[in-house]
């Protein structure tokens, strides 16, 4: 049985370098290999990232694999591209049974089905699902043997020739983490990923410590862990410094970067984290995504003492009103607090920012104007002077499938009427997403560009970059400013 698995390219692959996609390996596919492997005899997988080379690259390479599986796994911004690759593939191979995943499948299924005329569309978490897909594949070719297993979607027709979908209930989570294998980073070039630009030591790379988050922030897109429960899973402090020591002394990295969605969702688990790295004397840096709350100063400082270095930190606004309204749970004086600890310590914070905020109030839109966007930008300004954040990113507000924000903008009209299921205009440089009712696309452009300004500042300043990424440090920061 061959099986290929995709990271879908975007139709605009020139724009996806301005992008973090291509920073690491792409692990979701990779984690989809790795538990295909430990559940079927001896598969022939290959792996495939388009989002690196491109449509055409891409599709030569299923061409000439000829897989009897293609697994296409992609986000928002690659959905057209996603979508293009199966219609694509399915006239080039008859025979393969072509199959779509990740965050914007499990979103939009219908519509995913309909636009790639896939087979099968898998809706959650994707490694048991797919490992079912190809097992079925293995014994029988006929598409209806699909239609009863967990997390598959698919349409077939009924004796009028009229649609029928046919939807399935989502696959329960696994659990406990650990019975995913590490992800099958022997499939790729791992020489081909540069890591991200900020890093204190090379070569650095990516893994996941937990999957899920218990909380609801309105924007957040990542819909594939909310479809069953627990909403987080955590691997073992264990677990999870295995990887790091084979990634270490096996692979070479000397820099991990944590995807999850926060590394202090339980105190007592990032204590114990960092105990058992320090224990192991890797001398490992690392970099995690942290939320104002919960924290304190006992785990910035054991966080420093195994080898954090940085911290991402979401901040969002600076509007009170607007971080109640977006449902995230934490206060200014929560990050400021959070801020001080850290630097004590020597952790350096990279703060994420949000402009131009959409929520509802008993089904009202509220949103932040210029004015409150600009309010956000002098706060993260006034944290960067005061020596309490180092780095700054941000984004225009965008309602991502999966999202509240999404149905939000869908009810009130907000959705651009150009940008309206033309997923690949949501990757460029110029697009606004949203129209806000008395808020013009110049006034948002001004704001844009001065948190550009701003962000430029703080990486100059810091320097914890490589000389060589400096060229498109700067190509990245003109083409937001653009």
């Amino acid at each position: 049985m061959k099986v290929q698995l995709v990271f879908a390219p975007s139709i605009y692959s020139s724009g996806m370098e301005l992008l973090g996609e291509n920073t690491w390996p792409p692990m979701g596919v990779l984690y989809l290999a790795s538990y295909l492997r430990s559940r079927l005899p001896d598969p022939e997988i290959r792996v495939t990232d388009g989002c690196r080379i491109g449509f055409d690259r891409t599709m030569a390479e299923i061409a000439a694999f000829r897989p009897d599986v293609l697994g296409i796994s992609f986000y928002t911004t690659q959905a057209l591209g996603a979508a293009k690759l199966a219609c694509d593939a399915r006239a080039a191979l008859p025979g393969a049974l072509v199959v779509m995943g990740g965050p914007h499948a499990t979103a939009l299924p219908l519509e995913t089905l309909r636009e790639s005329g896939a087979d099968l569309v898998v809706v959650g978490e994707g490694e048991e699902t797919f490992s079912q897909i190809v097992r079925t594949a293995a014994a029988s070719r006929d598409r209806k043997a699909f239609r009863d297993l967990r997390g598959v979607w698919s349409i077939g027709r009924d004796a009028s020739g009229s649609e029928i979908v046919f939807r399935n209930d989502p696959a329960p989570f696994i659990t406990p983490l650990e019975d995913i294998p590490f992800p099958a980073r022997d499939l790729v070039r791992l020489d081909d990923y540069r890591g991200w630009f900020i890093s204190r030591q090379i070569p650095q790379t990516t893994m996941l410590f937990a999957r899920g988050c218990p909380f609801r922030c309105t924007y957040c897109a990542n819909g594939i862990w909310r479809t069953s429960a627990p909403l987080l899973r955590a691997r073992s402090p264990k677990d999870i410094v295995d990887e790091m020591e084979y990634l270490n002394r096996e692979l070479g990295f000397r820099e991990i970067y944590d995807q999850a969605d926060e590394f202090n969702f339980s105190l007592p688990h990032a204590l114990e984290l960092c105990a058992e790295i320090e224990r192991r004397r890797l001398g490992v840096s690392w970099q995690v995504s942290l939320r104002a709350r919960p924290f304190s100063e006992e785990l910035a400082r054991r966080m420093a003492e195994a080898g954090c270095w940085c911290v991402s930190l979401g901040v969002e606004s600076a509007n009170e009103a607007t971080l109640q309204g977006i449902k995230k749970q934490i206060t200014l004086e929560d990050v400021e607090n959070t801020c001080r600890a850290l630097r004590k310590y020597g952790i350096k914070v990279r703060a994420h920012f949000m402009l131009y905020n959409v929520w509802e109030e008993d089904g009202a839109l509220r949103f932040e104007d210029s004015r409150m966007s600009g309010n956000t930008l002098a706060y993260a300004e006034k944290l960067f002077r005061e020596g309490l954040i180092q780095y700054i990113t941000w984004s225009v507000t965008t309602p991502y499938p999966g999202s509240e924000l999404y149905d939000i903008a869908v009810r009130h009209g907000l959705i651009r009427a150009d940008c309206r299921g033309q997923w690949d205009a949501w990757l460029q440089k110029e697009t606004f997403i949203m129209d806000l009712p008395g808020i013009s696309r110049k006034e948002m452009s001004k704001i844009k560009n001065r948190g550009e300004v701003l962000r430029i500042r703080c990486m100059l300043r810091n320097r914890d970059y490589r000389w060589k990424d400096l060229p498109l440090i700067l190509k990245r920061g003109l083409a937001a400013a653009w």
